[in-house]
């Protein structure tokens, strides 16, 4: 799955953001005009502040999409298992509380009619994949969930009736 619009040295995720950038640097040239011809600088540096924010905050964005690419491509890539999108489709749609990682295991085990080390072995490869949050050794007690890349994945499950 590639939502890109370009080649990797020019790569816009999406058509919109490479507008929403091209607008930004055509808005930056006309408040360099505006600050030229205005006696008021105080407005024009806070004016010309504020659109280097957003174009920050845009290029954020953008690196933030390129990532979560990224992670679909990888999870596309790692084929996920058919117990790995049962998991997902559960998840997704049968999954509504705040549960740990161990409690998680038991729960889906006893659903799934699965052993406890099958479920760990899946629920890692998920997480490796970057498609469920999870708590770990050194971050305790955080409550299991769908990443946003997880999320598309298990619609996409859900969707393909597997």
């Amino acid at each position: 799955m590639n939502v890109s619009s370009g080649a990797k040295a020019g790569i816009y995720t999406t058509p919109e953001l490479k507008n929403l950038l091209q607008s930004m640097n055509d808005l930056k040239r006309e408040v360099s005009r505006f600050g030229k011809g205005n006696p008021d600088r105080i407005s024009y540096n806070r004016l010309l502040k504020n659109v280097d924010s957003l174009e920050e905050s845009l290029r954020t964005h953008f690196r933030e999409l390129n990532t979560f690419e990224e992670t679909l491509a990888s999870a596309s890539s790692r084929r996920l298992t058919r117990k790995q999108r049962l998991m997902l489709r559960w998840l997704s749609e049968g999954y509504g509380e705040a549960t740990i990682y161990t409690s998680l295991i038991d729960q889906l085990s006893e659903d799934l009619g699965l052993p406890k080390s099958t479920v760990r072995w899946n629920l890692r490869g998920l997480r490796e994949a970057n498609l469920i949050r999870a708590g770990d050794r050194e971050n305790k007690g955080v409550p299991v969930e769908l990443t946003d890349a997880g999320r598309i994945m298990a619609s996409i499950v859900v969707a393909g009736g597997d």
